[in-house]
């Protein structure tokens, strides 16, 4: 599967994009302590001064904000911490998802069915509105007060956006085990003495991990959606600092905090906004070509085992070994 993966051009260099983002932003953190390039004021040749915020050029490949941040510098700077956060939140949905998974798949249909039935309302729930009414207290505070710990606040905010999209992850993996212990391998191995544990490990985990794969992309593009919306609703990871005024500030310089904070500038200076939305699309536009060359790979893989357990027999003749000898009956005269 991977080595099919290698061959599609367009998912390695759609992955390779994703980990220069992260390395070049934890190395700013640590190598430069997490500072931002700030220009307020330029002066060209003439002596002439202009103020932030400056539009793309050569010395600023996508401009500044109207503090004079390079934006450039800011999307390299928050990409550990959307890109980060996405995963970790994706990664704790799929882990959750599957012990609970694990455990249902024990149960007989009928039971198995009652509960699928109960939690399948989760699916349709709107997470962008639920996540905004239970994060917008906690989420959001003044300039000048104390509010919760950084990492309370986190803490919350990730719970939320996990909890939701477990019993979905949970039931869907808990069909595609069902469907696995149907198989008649897997059967003929229970018969055997195979005990679940040993199913799992043997026989199920081989089949499931390509799918845990793919579904681990799926969901990683649906979190940064909702982070995106989030965003929009001013909304930032980790926290949203409000000014007097109206004005507002992300506690960490992560793409939504952006996105929300340079939306109103659409109108005036439509490339600070478009800066995160254009990292955000291309982060997306990237994860689905990994998952696109994932799904290739994997039928690939499937089809090659199955020619591989399916090939003709060859039939190689020998010569007959024995021989009908035709006895003839000896005349006897008298």
């Amino acid at each position: 599967m991977w080595y099919c993966f290698i061959r599609q051009k367009r998912a390695v260099i759609a992955l390779l994009f994703l980990i220069t983002l992260v390395v070049l932003s934890i190395g700013n953190s640590v190598f430069y302590d997490g500072e931002i390039r700030r220009v307020s004021l330029l002066f060209d040749a003439n002596g002439t001064v202009s103020a932030a915020p400056f539009a793309p050029s050569a010395e600023f490949l996508l401009g500044t904000d109207r503090k004079g941040y390079d934006l450039l510098h800011l999307i390299i700077e928050g990409a550990k911490w959307t890109i980060g956060a996405g995963l970790l939140i994706t990664f704790m949905r799929i882990f959750i998802g599957l012990l609970l998974a694990i455990t249902l798949a024990k149960f007989n249909k009928p039971l198995f069915r009652s509960f699928e039935s109960f939690f399948d309302s989760f699916s349709v729930i709107p997470m962008t509105m639920i996540s905004y009414f239970l994060l917008q207290h906690v989420l959001t505070f003044s300039n000048g007060t104390t509010p919760e710990p950084f990492y309370l606040r986190v803490g919350f905010q990730m719970m939320i956006l996990i909890i939701f999209a477990v019993p979905t992850i949970t039931f869907y993996l808990g069909n595609e085990i069902k469907l696995l212990l149907d198989e008649e391998f897997v059967r003929s191995a229970k018969i055997l003495g195979g005990r679940y544990p040993h199913l799992l490990r043997k026989h199920i985990a081989p089949h499931l991990n390509p799918i845990l794969i793919i579904l681990f992309l799926q969901q990683f593009i649906q979190v940064l959606v909702i982070l995106i919306h989030l965003g929009v609703l001013q909304i930032f990871f980790g926290g949203t600092i409000v000014f007097h005024g109206g004005d507002i500030d992300s506690v960490t310089h992560e793409w939504t905090g952006l996105l929300g904070m340079y939306y109103p500038s659409f109108m005036s200076h439509p490339w600070i906004p478009l800066v995160p939305i254009l990292f955000f699309t291309l982060t997306i536009i990237a994860c689905t070509f990994i998952l696109s060359g994932l799904e290739r790979a994997y039928l690939f893989s499937k089809q090659k085992s199955f020619r591989d357990h399916t090939k003709p027999i060859e039939v190689i003749p020998v010569a007959s070994s024995f021989s009908f000898v035709k006895e003839t009956k000896k005349a006897h005269f008298p």
